[in-house]
């Protein structure tokens, strides 16, 4: 094999080891997609580190999830941590560039300002 042939060999066999921009089509479709560990979600996470979690997932499905959860988590940990946790994750939702998770989003502002003006029995319906 001649010096040339070598580097060629070397230089294909690095650029296996380059990462995802060197697979084939084939390995970055995989890459894509979701695994089964990216579909599960913890439900042993308390309420509002799940929340915090998953309303950021790259998963549609699992966004929505937890945006339908909004509501109920506000009331569950109250006026001060509405405030301090759930509202920041309140901007990306209402962009989400699925529409059903903005429509969800607005429907659980609702709740949220609700619990965020301090009304003592909220009935949300």
């Amino acid at each position: 094999m001649s010096v040339q042939q070598q580097q060629q060999a070397a230089g294909a066999s690095n650029l296996g080891a380059a990462g995802p921009s060197a697979a084939t089509p084939q390995q970055q479709q995989q890459q894509l997609q979701p695994r089964f560990e990216d579909l599960t979600i913890d439900d042993d996470l308390p309420l509002l580190p799940r929340m915090q979690r998953y309303v950021q997932s790259s998963i549609a499905l699992q966004r929505l999830v937890h945006v339908r959860m909004l509501g109920e988590v506000a009331l569950e940990v109250g006026q001060q941590l509405t405030a301090m946790e759930l509202v920041p994750l309140i901007p990306p939702l209402v962009k989400d560039s699925e529409s059903i998770i903005r429509q969800r989003a607005c429907v659980e502002l609702k709740i949220i300002c609700l619990v965020l003006m301090g009304g003592g029995a909220i009935n949300c319906d």
